[in-house]
């Protein structure tokens, strides 16, 4: 049995170790908290759910044993338990992981005290995907120093405006957003960092983010005490997130395809939903709180009844085969406008897509009529934003609503009559976060390389650019009242 499995399992490396916490003397190993986060990042890549070499997959605890008749693992006996021999084996051509190096002897170590234990799980059904039911993660601190920046993926104000606040590598950096002088850092937070939303009080932060194709957590911090909240756990890193107008829920979407609505007063989780075939890039709530809306790079969006979860519409129009605006196009972001009372939906092509979640539901109709319904024009109204590269990232404000590109431009078009109202430029690469304050007239991108640009929303003159990466050359340039 043993000879078979070690000349067909390859548990191939496809990450750096995991973090973990350490584990008291006496205190009892938990599989969830101190083995599954290991195995899941070095071992699932090549024995997971896509794929199973070997024929052995390891994303459930029951495929992790192996089968009755041939199990991988023996509880109480390490030295029977294959699963523990091929982690020791000398021999290169039979440890695992094969072509890489081996784990730490501790982790090594913690298996084997595992198995010796009884190999007890902790988790609920042992057909679950074990990703589905990890722990929270420990996260390291930042780097003092950055070597080099990293991209921008999130940035917000404050409510009052005078704080902006940008997502970091394992920590959001607070700036003063006059000065734009580093004043704190929140630390010990996911990898990276892909949404960040102020609550109305501005003493709590919502943080997305996560370690992509491993992990992704939706956590609330207390500005004031740096106390982190966890508040949910996904497979994968956490791309959106979007709170209703009276900060009673909170919606949050992950590269795992789910979008999962919570109780933002107790942390409950509401429903959740995989509806989407791929990453679901982008969350708002409608202006009334009755939806919750998500785009995908699967091209759609949809629609879903905020108090049950329940589909109510999937919005096809990146997808139409409409004259010049023909194409299937991945959709990266999507807002609602209050003053409009619209819904406005971006990605690639040329234009974004204005339109309404009713009419949506109205011009649905069944598969016989499919063709004849994507060759039209519907209720949809196309907003050319004229960038050459993809919209990214939009913003909706009193009628108006800002673009972010890989352009590396901002623009700012009037909703109703799809006019461009100004353009904000001086971008010196892709821009992937943005976020507007209109009581200060400034908006605020982030870039690729991980530069901060802000600009006055009324003239469209760069009043200030940073990079945000500690301890880098400071780059900083604050335009001084009056200067041209």
């Amino acid at each position: 049995m043993m000879s078979r499995y070690r000349n067909t399992i390859s548990l191939t490396l496809v990450a750096l170790l995991t973090p973990f916490p350490t584990v008291a003397e006496n205190e009892a190993l938990s599989f969830l908290r101190d083995l599954a986060p290991t195995l899941m990042k070095r071992c699932s890549g090549c024995h997971g759910e896509k794929k199973n070499k070997g024929d052995y997959r390891l994303h459930t605890f029951a495929g992790l044993m192996g089968p009755s008749d041939d199990p991988m693992i023996v509880p109480g006996d390490p030295e029977q338990s294959l699963l523990y021999q091929v982690l020791i084996d000398k021999d290169e051509d039979v440890r695992m992981p094969q072509q890489d190096d081996p784990l730490e002897p501790q982790m090594i170590e913690k298996v084997r005290e595992w198995i010796l234990a009884g190999a007890r799980y902790d988790g609920g059904s042992p057909k679950e995907r074990i990703k589905a039911v990890l722990p929270p993660r420990e996260h390291p601190l930042a780097p003092e120093v950055y070597r080099v920046p990293t991209p921008v993926f999130a940035l917000a104000f404050s409510p009052d405006g005078r704080e902006l606040a940008v997502g970091g590598y394992h920590e959001v950096t607070r700036w003063n957003s006059k000065t734009l002088t580093l004043e704190s850092r929140l630390q010990k937070l996911p990898e990276r960092i892909q949404d960040l939303h102020f609550l109305n009080s501005g003493n709590n932060l919502l943080v997305g983010g996560g370690s992509p194709g491993e992990y992704g957590e939706l956590s609330l911090i207390d500005l004031k005490t740096s106390a982190r909240e966890v508040i949910g756990t996904f497979e994968d890193v956490v791309l959106a997130l979007a709170v209703d107008s009276a900060e009673k829920r909170v919606a949050a979407s992950a590269a795992d395809r789910y979008v999962r609505v919570y109780d933002l007063t107790n942390g409950k989780l509401l429903w959740k939903s995989r509806s989407h075939a791929d990453w679901v890039t982008g969350l708002t709530f409608s202006n009334d709180d009755r939806f919750v809306v998500s785009s995908s790079k699967d091209m759609t969006v949809k629609v879903h009844e905020t108090m049950t979860g329940e589909l109510f519409t999937t919005y096809t129009g990146h997808t139409r085969q409409y004259k010049s605006y023909t194409g299937r196009f991945r959709v990266y972001d999507v807002v609602f406008d209050p003053k409009t009372k619209s819904l406005l939906s971006a990605g690639e092509g040329r234009a974004h897509r204005v339109w309404d979640a009713e009419k949506a539901r109205s011009e649905n109709g069944t598969a016989a009529d499919m063709e004849k319904r994507f060759s039209v024009k519907g209720h949809t109204q196309y907003l050319d934003h004229h960038f050459k590269n993809t919209a990214f990232k939009l913003s909706a404000h009193d009628g108006h609503v800002f673009s972010a590109s890989g352009d590396g431009v901002v623009k700012r078009h009037d909703i109703a009559s799809r006019e461009l109202v100004q353009r904000y430029e001086g971008g010196t690469d892709w821009l992937f976060a943005l976020d507007v304050h209109l009581p200060s007239t400034r908006v605020a991108a982030g870039a690729f390389n991980g530069e901060v640009r802000i600009w006055d929303t009324e003239t469209g003159e760069t009043t200030g650019r940073f990079t945000a990466a500690p301890g880098s050359p400071p780059g900083i340039q604050v335009r001084k009242a009056g200067e041209q």
